[in-house]
């Protein structure tokens, strides 16, 4: 009995360590998960950031860096809508990162306008996720179904992103924001030149990359 008593007590001493060492493992192994997911995301968000920042170089360079008055195709919206759509909103801090650079590198400070430009920027940050929250709660936001694009929502979403972007940096900047040579914001040629160069630009660019990266992402079983 006494034998029994002793063989029961270590195979409980047994099976308590083998349980502490899984433990230690299992945790072990969920702190090297997170640090590749922090890391990936990190990643993640410094190609986001440096894809906005270019594709507004480039706008930039074509157009000017008059800010009372948008461009006639404004990709850095769809770089924006597609870095929220791929990746969710871990894509929000790359996103505002790049678009920050822009204003203070590429359209010197906002054109002086160091209050009312930063906050159009984050405008323009929060209107794709705001425009997916909307068609989420209308239960419009299929936007990939077995790996196929549904070109019908991904448009609506450019869209309504454009439009919410549109709209509310009108309510900010007029009568309050100024280009370099001091001219205002006319409310028609804003609403007209964002509206249009956002929902352009959106499209060219998202449709463009996606047909491009469809492919891949199918392969990695991303979609």
């Amino acid at each position: 009995m006494k034998f029994l008593k002793v063989m029961k007590k270590n195979n409980s001493l047994i099976l308590f360590c083998i349980d502490r060492w899984d433990m230690y493992h299992a945790k072990q192994m969920q702190e090297e998960i997170d640090y590749a997911l922090k890391k990936s995301q990190n990643i993640n968000n410094i190609i986001i950031a440096i894809v906005v920042f270019l594709t507004s170089a480039l706008m930039s360079f074509m157009y000017g860096i008059d800010i009372t008055i948008g461009n006639y195709l404004w990709l850095p919206m769809g770089a924006k809508v597609l870095a929220f759509l791929l990746f969710g909103l871990w894509a929000f801090p790359g996103v505002l990162l790049g678009s920050l650079m822009s204003g203070i590198f590429l359209y010197d400070v906002w054109s002086g306008n160091t209050f009312y430009g930063p906050l159009g920027t984050l405008v323009g940050v929060l209107a794709p996720l705001f425009a997916i929250m909307i068609m989420r709660y209308f239960r419009l936001s299929n936007f990939f179904d077995e790996g196929v694009i549904n070109f019908r929502h991904v448009l609506f979403l450019i869209i309504l992103s454009s439009l919410i972007n549109t709209l509310t940096k009108l309510f900010l900047y007029i009568d309050k924001v100024r280009d370099i040579d001091g001219k205002e914001v006319d409310a028609l040629n804003f609403i007209q030149s964002y509206l249009t160069g956002d929902i352009l630009g959106g499209i060219a660019f998202v449709i463009i990359v996606l047909k491009l990266l469809l492919p891949f992402l199918r392969n990695r079983k991303l979609v």
